[in-house]
C-alpha cells in the first residue's frame, strides 16, 4: 500500500508503521505494537503519543493496563482538509486504498462492546467526527447536558465548526438542556436540525447517544471523550433520553 500520502500530511515513517501495525491488532498493548511495527522500545510510547494529539490513536485501561486502539482512517480525511495541501490526491488516496480496506476488516467487528478514550482537542475532533461517520443522512442523535462551559470562544468555536458538517451531512438532534443554560446556548450554539427541550434536572457532563454508542464529554484542562460501544447500553440510554423527552 501507497503510505506516501500519509508522509504528506505529517505522519513519520515510525508513526505510519505503529497506526497501520494498530489497525491491524485492533487494540493492543505496547508489546505487540513495539514486534509488529518494528520500532525501539524508548521510543513507542512518544510515538503513541503524537499519534493521539493528532486523533489517529485512542486507548482504554484493562486491569491497570493500557491498550491502544488506532481510529478510524476516515480521520485521515479531516487531517489532510486541515493541511489544505494536495487536497484532491490525498483524499482519492485515502479513500481509495485505506478506508476499503479498514471497512473489510470492521465488519468482523460491529457486534463487539468495546470503550475507547479520546484525549485532547483533536482527540475529541475525532471522538465527534465518529458521530458524523457512524450516521447516514437523515438519522438523528440524542444529547443530555453541557453547562456554562459552553460560553467558552473554544468550545463555540469548535461547535460551530462541528455543525457544519453536520448539517452538511444531513444528519438531526434532539437535544435535553437545564433551563437556566437556555440563553448561552440559543446565543452562541443554536443551529438548523436541533430539536430543544429545557429541563430542571442537572446534567455535569454533555452525553451523545448515537447508533450502538453513548459518548460522554468532560471539558476540562484535557478534554476528555468516553466512549462505550454496546448496542445495549445505548438502548438503555435511548430509552431514557425519550422517557425524558416525552415527560417534558
Amino acid at each position: 500500500m501507497n503510505t506516501n500520502v500519509l508522509r504528506d500530511i505529517g505522519l513519520n515513517d515510525s508513526e505510519i508503521k505503529v497506526y497501520f501495525t494498530l489497525l491491524e491488532l485492533e487494540s493492543s498493548t505496547v508489546g505487540p505494537i513495539i514486534s509488529g511495527a518494528v520500532v525501539p522500545d524508548s521510543k513507542i510510547y512518544i510515538i503513541l503519543k503524537k499519534l493521539q494529539e493528532k486523533g489517529l490513536v485512542s486507548y482504554v485501561i484493562k486491569n491497570k493496563v493500557k491498550h491502544f486502539r488506532a481510529s478510524d482512517p476516515k480521520n485521515l480525511l479531516e487531517i489532510i482538509s486541515d493541511k489544505e495541501k494536495k487536497l484532491s490526491s490525498q483524499k482519492k488516496e485515502i479513500i481509495d486504498e485505506i478506508i476499503p480496506w479498514f471497512e473489510t476488516r470492521k465488519k468482523t467487528l460491529e457486534d463487539k462492546q468495546e470503550a475507547t478514550v479520546y484525549e485532547s482537542y483533536d482527540g475529541i475532533k475525532t471522538a465527534f467526527n465518529l458521530i458524523l461517520n457512524t450516521l447516514e443522512k437523515g438519522e438523528e442523535y440524542y444529547v443530555f447536558g453541557l453547562g456554562e462551559i459552553l460560553k467558552e470562544k473554544k468550545l463555540i468555536y469548535f461547535f460551530k465548526t462541528y455543525h457544519e458538517k453536520r448539517l452538511e451531512k444531513g444528519i438531526s438532534l434532539k437535544m435535553i438542556l437545564e433551563k437556566k443554560h437556555k440563553i448561552i446556548f440559543e446565543k452562541h450554539h443554536l443551529y438548523k436540525g436541533m430539536n430543544l427541550k429545557y429541563v430542571n434536572n442537572k446534567y455535569p457532563v454533555g452525553t451523545y447517544i448515537f447508533k450502538n454508542y453513548v459518548m460522554t464529554v468532560i471539558w476540562g484542562n484535557v478534554p476528555t471523550a468516553f466512549v462505550i460501544k454496546s448496542k445495549q447500553n445505548y438502548e438503555q440510554y435511548k430509552s431514557y433520553f425519550e422517557d425524558t423527552w416525552n415527560r417534558n
